[in-house]
């Protein structure tokens, strides 16, 4: 047992006595406050190099006089060490530190170093206590318990004070960076510099705008942080410097990244990350530069948004406008009524919600962006080329006409259903004797 404590291994100490010896000890301490406050300070700016700040050392001298004259007062009047009293310059340093970003880390370990350099002072005036050797131990044992909780319930409360102003800091930003931008969105001249100061965002760059929400009415995948899609989303894109962010509701955001003219986006390499995020959501504007560049970016993202809003397929789950025929689909995606009816009329019995006329539509779809190409077609979708004009022959026959016949319409259409799914595909088999009137 050398070493470890246990209750009962001091004896039972008289609380009373115990009470009288630690007031003792804080009428002691009384008569050097101002020392172990300018000792205390200057061993946390010697152990704590990030606390070490020229233009804080006297907002951190002012919130250690207030700890130290606090515990000392606490202990002179046999008070507990929860029953903390106001401490204004303790609360103002951890908002300063909130501020300055300093991490709450950081001033968590700065009352543990602050703390063991004042149990030190407290030993030093238990050992000049006239009174006997065990009753020193008790003292001992009984002032690092209660250093403990005061460290304890002070830390508890200068930390929510941190991260009230960490929140009150992130909301005056974001309300700062949604004021100048929708500045800029309306067309006013905003001067770059300011613009910068504002957001840290360079506005004379080319841009990406995208918009990114989260799907939370999707039940086959559960809501994930949007902040954490927004970073993987930057990781995945290789985009160096930091986003520009505004919330657009609680779920979703407007995004801006540094980009090049001369740099497509690449779709395929954000499926990853919306595959594996389910319930993400992600459409991408045109790289375009300056505010010109910042309106219209973001302006194209939101049309093809409606693509991934009311489409049901893993394709829309992510869009780019830069994509081949997608403005199109947005387009059509706006008026779903008459989508559905145009669908049903080019596709005939393609255009059924069966998995059937799924693949058929796939098979189709495939020959014709291949050029009517049958190796290729048989390639890509890893078929035979027999089972392939097997399918084409089929499709035909639900088409109503060869393939060759319409062949933009029948193109355009069935990228609708790859996109859409659902939203544009009928449920019912329409009837043999087809007219556009049906």
């Amino acid at each position: 047992m050398s070493g470890d404590y246990a209750p009962g291994m001091l004896g039972s100490p008289d609380p009373e006595r115990l009470s009288a010896l630690t007031a003792q000890i804080g009428a002691r301490l009384k008569t050097d406050t101002a020392a172990i406050s300018e000792g205390m300070t200057a061993a946390i700016e010697q152990n704590m190099a990030e606390l070490d700040i020229a233009d804080m050392h006297a907002s951190l001298h002012a919130s250690v006089v207030d700890n130290v004259e606090v515990i000392v007062d606490l202990l002179a009047e046999r008070k507990d060490a929860t029953d903390l009293p106001a401490l204004p310059d303790a609360h103002r340093y951890a908002v300063d530190l909130a501020q300055q970003r300093v991490p709450e880390a950081s001033l968590r370990r700065a009352y543990h170093v602050g703390s063991n350099h004042l149990l030190a002072h407290i030993f030093d005036q238990v050992r000049r206590l006239d009174c006997e050797p065990q009753e020193k131990l008790q003292l001992y044992h009984h002032l690092a318990g209660w250093t403990y909780q005061y460290v304890d319930e002070i830390t508890r409360s200068v930390i929510a004070t941190y991260q009230e102003e960490q929140r009150s800091s992130r909301e005056r930003a974001a309300r700062a960076t949604e004021a100048i931008v929708t500045q800029v969105l309306a067309g006013d001249d905003v001067p770059a510099l300011q613009f910068r100061a504002a957001t840290g965002y360079e506005l004379q760059q080319p841009h990406l705008a995208c918009c990114v929400w989260i799907d939370t009415a999707d039940p086959a995948h559960p809501p994930v942080a949007l902040s954490g899609v927004i970073e993987r989303l930057r990781a995945a894109l290789a985009v160096p410097g930091e986003a520009l962010v505004v919330s657009t509701g609680r779920h979703a955001a407007d995004v801006w990244f540094g980009w090049s003219t001369r740099r497509t986006v690449d779709v395929q390499a954000v499926r990853p990350l919306v595959d594996a995020e389910g319930s993400a959501r992600i459409a991408f504007g045109t790289p375009d530069p300056g505010a010109d560049g910042f309106r219209t970016s973001l302006a194209r993202a939101h049309q093809v948004a409606t693509i991934a809003r009311v489409g049901g397929t893993d394709a829309s789950r992510v869009v780019s406008y830069a994509d081949d025929g997608v403005p199109v689909i947005a387009r059509l995606a706006d008026d779903l009524v008459d989508t559905r009816h145009w669908v049903r009329q080019t596709l005939r019995d393609l255009a059924l919600e069966t998995d059937d006329a799924a693949r058929q539509r796939e098979t189709v779809r495939v020959f014709l962006k291949s050029g009517s190409n049958f190796s290729r077609t048989a390639s890509e979708l890893m078929l035979h080329r027999n089972t392939i004009r097997y399918r084409l022959t089929a499709a035909e026959k639900q088409l109503g006409r060869h393939l060759t016949d319409k062949p933009l319409d029948t193109q355009l259409a069935l990228e609708a259903c790859r996109m859409l799914g659902s939203a544009v595909l009928t449920a019912e088999e329409p009837r043999t004797a087809w007219s556009p009137l049906n």
